[in-house]
C-alpha cells in the first residue's frame, strides 16, 4: 500500500497532500493550506511530515522560479542526438541572456511539432541546483522521491478519456501558469505573473495578515450579469480582487485563441479556486470553451469526502505531485539527482526494554551483578548515543561534499566538451589552410603547357556539368539556407559559402549534397556565428 505526501512550497505558503494507493484506487488521507514564516520553513515542514505520520513515505516537492525555453530538432534524430542539440541551443540562450549554464539543472521532454511533420518540439525546463539543494536540505533525513515542475505534475490529475480533448489548465499560485494539454500531451506551458500572491498581498494591506487574508478570499463570491440582484455586502475585498482577476482572464483567453488546436475546455485549479463562482467569471469571457473547477480524477462528489469538495482542490497543486510520487506523471522531469546516503542509528524503546530486563523490575532487590550491569547497560547507551550524534554529522557533511563533487565534476566536464569542439574546429581550419597553400603553391608553379616535356594531365570538366549541379542545388536546398557564393577554385573542386540561422539546416544541405551523390568528398566547416546567422563552407568534387 504506497503513500505519498506531496508537499508544494512557496514562500509564505505550503500546501501538502498525502495520498493512498492501494491497487488502482486513490485516497488523499489529509490535506491542508499551511501559511509560514521564511525563517521557520523547517520547522513548519518537520510539522508537516510529523503530523502526517509521513517520516518513512515518500515525499514528492516541486521547483521553483524555474525556465520554460522551447527548440526544434528533427523528428528522425535519436534521443541523444536531440538532447546535444537542444543542449548547444540552451548554451546559446544562457550566453545571450548571461546566465550560467553550470549552475543550472535543465530536463526535456519532445513533442511532435504541430507546424512541421518533420520537427519535434523540446519543452525544456530549468532551474538553479543551488535552489534545489537548499529545498531538500530543509527537509533532512526524509525520502525525497520527486522533485517536479508543477506545471507539468497538474496534468496528472486530469482524465481526458478516450477522447484526448484540447484543454488549458489555468493553475493560479502565486503566479499562474498555463499548461496546454493537445491532443491528450503537454504541448506548451506559459507563466502569467498575475495570481494569488499579487491578490493576497492586496488584501493583506489591509489585513496584515495572510492567513486571514486567504479566508476572505474564500469568503469571495463573484456575482456574474444573470446575479446582478443579489446583495453584494459581504464582498468587502471584491474591488481589490477583480482588476487582477480581470488581467488574467484576458490573457488566458488570448492564450486559448492563439492555441494550435481549438481549445475545448479550460480547467481552474489552485489557490485561485478559493474564490466563489471563479469559474462562471472565467465562462463569461470564454466563448468556444467549457470552463470548470478541476476536480481530481479520482474524486467523487459524495458523503464519503472528509472535507467541502473545494478544499481539495485547493490543494491540487500538492495532489499533483503526490501523485507523481506514486508513479504518474513525466518520469524524464524528476529534478531530484542523486545523493549520498546513510542510515540514521536509531535506539528503539522495545529494544531498550528488552535489553534491561532482568535488572530493572522495582520489586527485586538489586545485587552487586545487577548494579554492575545497570552500570554496563548506561554507559553502552551513552556510547551508542554519542556514536550516533557524530555518525550523523559525518554522513551530512559526506553528502554535502558529494553533492560539490557531482557539480565540480560537471563543470569539468563541461569545460572538456569545449575543448573537444574547439580542437574539431582547429582541425577544419588546418585542412583549409592545408588546401589553400596547395591552391597558393599551384599558381605559384603552373602546370606547364601540352608542349612542354614535364607535361601533366589537364583536368576537364563536362560544359554541362556546373549548370547539372546548379540545378540540382535549388530542388536541394532548405528554405532557410541561403547560398551567398559558388565557386569552382580549381580542377573539379566546387566551393559553396552558404548561411542559416540553423545549425541542423547547414547539416541537412551539406548532407543532401553528398547523400544523392552530386558532390563527392564533401567538407563542411564548423561555421562562424555572426549576429543571428552562422556562415559556413561546403567543399567538395563533381563526379
Amino acid at each position: 500500500m504506497p503513500k505519498c505526501l506531496g508537499i508544494y512550497i512557496e514562500d509564505d505558503v505550503i500546501k501538502y497532500s498525502k495520498v493512498d494507493r492501494t491497487k488502482d484506487i486513490l485516497k488523499i488521507e489529509s490535506c491542508h493550506v499551511e501559511f509560514y514564516e521564511r525563517s521557520k520553513i523547517i520547522q513548519t515542514l518537520e510539522k508537516i511530515i510529523r503530523e502526517t505520520f509521513s517520516a518513512k513515505d515518500a515525499i514528492s516537492i516541486n521547483i521553483s522560479n524555474e525556465l520554460y525555453n522551447y527548440f526544434e530538432v528533427f523528428a528522425s534524430l535519436n534521443k541523444k542526438d536531440k538532447d546535444k542539440l537542444t543542449g548547444i541551443d540552451f548554451e546559446y540562450f544562457c550566453g545571450e541572456k548571461g546566465y550560467n549554464k553550470e549552475s543550472l539543472d535543465a530536463r526535456t521532454i519532445y513533442r511532435n511539432s504541430r507546424e512541421d511533420p518533420d520537427k519535434q518540439k523540446a519543452i525544456h525546463i530549468s532551474t538553479n541546483k543551488e535552489n534545489i539543494f537548499k529545498t531538500v536540505q530543509d527537509f533532512g533525513n526524509v525520502k525525497i522521491t520527486n522533485v517536479m515542475p508543477i506545471s507539468t505534475s497538474i496534468f496528472n490529475l486530469v482524465d481526458l478519456g478516450p477522447k484526448d480533448e484540447n484543454v488549458l489548465i489555468v493553475n493560479i499560485e502565486k503566479d499562474t501558469k498555463v499548461t496546454t494539454v493537445i491532443g491528450g500531451e503537454i504541448y506548451h506551458i506559459d507563466i502569467i505573473p498575475e495570481g494569488m500572491g499579487e491578490i493576497l498581498d492586496a488584501i493583506n494591506a489591509t489585513e496584515n495578515d495572510l492567513k486571514r487574508s486567504y479566508e476572505c478570499c474564500r469568503n469571495t463570491t463573484i456575482y456574474t450579469q444573470d446575479m446582478q440582484d443579489l446583495q453584494v455586502d459581504e464582498n468587502e475585498h471584491l474591488e481589490t480582487i477583480m482588476p487582477i482577476l480581470y488581467k488574467l482572464v484576458t490573457e488566458v483567453r488570448e492564450l486559448a485563441e492563439t492555441a494550435v488546436a481549438p481549445i475545448s475546455k479550460i480547467y481552474i485549479t489552485g489557490g485561485g479556486v478559493a474564490i466563489n463562482n471563479i469559474d462562471l467569471y472565467f465562462q463569461e469571457y470564454m466563448q468556444n470553451a467549457k470552463c470548470e473547477l478541476l476536480r481530481p480524477f479520482f474524486i467523487a462528489d459524495n458523503a464519503s469526502l472528509k472535507l467541502p469538495i473545494k478544499e481539495y482542490m485547493e490543494v491540487n497543486s500538492a495532489t499533483a505531485l503526490a501523485l507523481d510520487g506514486l508513479g504518474y506523471g513525466e518520469k524524464d522531469l524528476n529534478f531530484k539527482t542523486k545523493q549520498a546516503t546513510g542510515g540514521n542509528i536509531t535506539i528503539n524503546s522495545a529494544t531498550i526494554k528488552e535489553f534491561f530486563k532482568g535488572f530493572t523490575d522495582p520489586n527485586k532487590e538489586m545485587n552487586a551483578f545487577d548494579k554492575m550491569g545497570a552500570r554496563l547497560a548506561a554507559c553502552l547507551c551513552i556510547g551508542v548515543l554519542g556514536y550516533g550524534l557524530v555518525s550523523n554529522g559525518i554522513i551530512k557533511q559526506i553528502n554535502e561534499k558529494s553533492l560539490e563533487i557531482d557539480d565540480q565534476t560537471e563543470a569539468v566536464q563541461a569545460q572538456i566538451d569545449t575543448m573537444k569542439s574547439q580542437t574539431s574546429s582547429i582541425d577544419t581550419g588546418r585542412r583549409a589552410y592545408d588546401q589553400m597553400y596547395a591552391t597558393l603553391d599551384a599558381i605559384k608553379n603552373p602546370v606547364t603547357t601540352d608542349t612542354d616535356t614535364t607535361t601533366e594531365e589537364r583536368v576537364t570538366i563536362p560544359k554541362d556539368a556546373i549548370p547539372n549541379l546548379l540545378n540540382r542545388i535549388v530542388y536541394t536546398i532548405p528554405k532557410q539556407v541561403r547560398v551567398t557564393s559558388i565557386k569552382n577554385t580549381e580542377g573539379k573542386t566546387i566551393v559553396i559559402e552558404a548561411q542559416s540561422a540553423l545549425y541542423e539546416q547547414l547539416g541537412y544541405f551539406g548532407s543532401a549534397l553528398a547523400n544523392n551523390g552530386y558532390l563527392l568528398n564533401v567538407k563542411t566547416s564548423s561555421g562562424q556565428k555572426s549576429g543571428g546567422t552562422i556562415l559556413v563552407t561546403i567543399e567538395g568534387e563533381l563526379p
